[in-house]
């Protein structure tokens, strides 16, 4: 076994993380963790401290690599709606197999009632909400997101749509029927949208 000083801790804690994405984290024991780390008990405990201290770690490793693919779909975009529809299509064909959904809806669903973990969830769906809010900013200062609603509420709507969409595509695997869901989704976004609604209530005025 490697000693606890020599090992790639980033690698570590990624095989530990696919484990509690596959398994969840009550299904996944320490010897599971054991055969995907290739390190003894002891050397966990002692690097990492006990089994929750290292999910939480793991957790922290999921959302920099969700930011990482945020980042590329951004660097892609020429403009903040295009983002945002990069961001959605481009999440899943990088989900690692036998990952079922989103890691963070699973903790959020099964680790909700841990006290630390639930801040890590709020702190982590603020960051989030900002991320989006700062992105439909600067969308409704270009001109390709309206300003029908206020940032802030098109973002909690962003954050919603993106935690169904990974849902959904758990069993619905069709690329087109997720491209749908998407682009329905995030059609409200739209300055065209704005401007047809204008129109429509001018019409309806005009009769």
């Amino acid at each position: 076994m490697p000693r606890a000083t020599s090992f790639d801790k980033q690698a570590i804690l990624r095989a530990a993380m696919l484990v509690f994405w596959q398994k969840g984290y009550h299904d996944t024991s320490m010897q599971d963790l054991v055969d995907a780390t290739r390190l003894n008990r002891s050397s966990i405990y002692n690097s990492f401290g006990d089994k929750l201290s290292l999910y939480q770690e793991t957790l922290n490793v999921y959302v920099r690599e969700t930011q990482a693919q945020f980042a590329v779909a951004l660097g892609q975009s020429t403009s903040a709606l295009h983002a945002l529809h990069a961001v959605f299509e481009d999440c899943l064909p990088q989900r690692p197999a036998g990952t079922q959904g989103c890691m963070h809806l699973q903790c959020k669903a099964t680790m909700y009632h841990e006290p630390s973990i639930k801040r890590w969830l709020e702190q982590s769906q603020e960051q989030t909400l900002h991320t989006f809010e700062q992105l439909i900013t600067l969308g409704q200062e270009e001109g390709s997101i309206n300003k029908n609603q206020t940032a802030r509420d098109y973002a909690l709507h962003v954050v919603n749509l993106f935690n169904g969409y990974r849902m959904t595509s758990i069993l619905e695997r069709e690329p087109d029927a997720l491209k749908v869901i998407v682009h329905n989704g995030l059609y409200i976004l739209s300055a065209s949208v704005f401007s047809e609604m204008i129109i429509s209530t001018n019409d309806t005025l005009r009769e």
